[in-house]
């Protein structure tokens, strides 16, 4: 049931392909796709990631070898097996079954294997470095980074991880400068570096500025199977012309959430159907234009200004003027919380509080103000 999967390895400058990163993939029979992030942790558990990794480099290795030209295959190595005194000989093995030549063989190793750094680890890098194949420092910086080891550690390449990118283009990220300074160090060393999970065209402008050599990720393609990767490359070069978005947008969270929408000074009832860190879906409100200003009431005195980016008969799309913040429960909130004193004085419901404490004159404007939109309740139903 499992089966590898390569997800294409792009030279910035011309976007052309020089390598496949080798993904390993579970179709269960019954179960159908299980995520590689949850059998994984499982296997090693298990102590099964010994095995795992045997047969996924391997078969790596033979489908390689079946590509033309100078295309490498990158294969992930696990901290289990790089502490395997075995893992030169079984890489010797891969290589002289399969007939792939040494250096079109790329294993990628993450900073945990320094964690017990020792004579074992610098002679275990030495051997793989007699094979002839090229190591890869993978997932760098999120780990427990150390300069100190790139000092003897003979890396070809520094992967940076997608956790750098994401929010690179945003104002006020910091993560432009961290990788800006990974490029000068790596290219201090000799080392190329490959920036990973670029999904949208201005994160491919941005890494390209930075001057990042290569690219990984949905902008150019998704992982394929061998069978599709080999009818693609008969030809020769490979080369991907990026494709998605524009721009960067916010992991979205599907949800069913009741808010109150203000305009103006009235309130309308409405439902919350997505949301992310810049913006939100809602549902309720009847033919809003474009560049309408609301102000988002989510509860406990979480209030966000907002503008309509898109209208679409009872849904819109907004923005919200300010980024909300993860709430560390896996979830989102705004930056500060309005007192619920506030949001009573200025005429909203606000649950618990005393019925007398509305200010009548705040309440008299409430009912006065004519209602700008429709509402629809047809979210209820659902």
């Amino acid at each position: 049931e499992l089966t590898l999967f390569y997800q294409p390895i792009v030279n910035a400058k011309n976007n052309t392909v020089t390598g496949f990163e080798a993904l390993m993939r579970w179709n269960h029979g019954e179960r159908g796709p299980i995520s590689p992030g949850l059998f994984i942790p499982i296997a090693e558990d298990a102590n099964l990631i010994g095995p795992l990794g045997e047969w996924a480099l391997r078969k790596a290795c033979d489908d390689a070898a079946q590509w033309p030209g100078d295309i490498r295959v990158a294969v992930n190595v696990s901290p289990i097996q790089f502490a395997d005194d075995q893992l030169p000989n079984l890489v010797k093995q891969a290589l002289k079954t399969s007939g792939l030549r040494p250096d079109r063989l790329e294993l990628e190793i993450t900073e945990s294997v320094f964690l017990g750094e020792s004579q074992e680890t610098e002679e275990m890098f030495c051997a793989l470095k007699e094979i002839g194949v090229r190591l890869a420092l993978d997932d760098f910086g999120t780990g427990y980074s150390s300069l100190s080891y790139l000092q003897t550690a003979p890396f070809d390449k520094i992967k940076i991880d997608q956790s750098f990118v994401r929010g690179a283009t945003e104002p006020g990220s910091r993560n432009g400068a961290i990788i800006a300074a990974i490029v000068a160090l790596a290219e201090a060393l000799d080392m190329e570096t490959t920036a990973e999970g670029i999904e949208a065209l201005d994160e491919l402008d941005w890494i390209r500025e930075l001057k990042v050599s290569h690219v990984q990720g949905y902008v150019y393609s998704m992982p394929v199977q061998n069978e599709d990767l080999c009818e693609r490359i008969q030809a020769g070069d490979w080369v991907l012309v990026p494709t998605g978005p524009a721009k960067h947008r916010s992991d979205r969270h599907s949800m069913f959430r009741k808010v109150n929408i203000v305009h103006e000074n009235s309130c309308y009832p409405a439902m919350v159907r997505n949301i992310s860190k810049t913006g939100a879906l809602i549902e309720g409100i009847v033919d809003v234009p474009v560049g309408t200003r609301f102000v988002v009431d989510f509860g406990d005195g979480q209030i966000a200004v907002s503008t309509v980016r898109r209208s679409m008969g009872q849904q819109q799309g907004l923005e919200f003027d300010q980024r909300l913040v993860d709430d560390g429960n896996g979830g989102l909130c705004t930056r500060t919380r309005v007192s619920p004193y506030l949001v009573a004085a200025a005429g909203m419901p606000v649950p618990n509080l005393p019925n007398d404490f509305y200010p009548e004159n705040n309440q008299t404007q409430a009912i006065a103000a004519v209602p700008a939109f429709y509402t629809t309740d047809s979210w209820k139903a659902a």
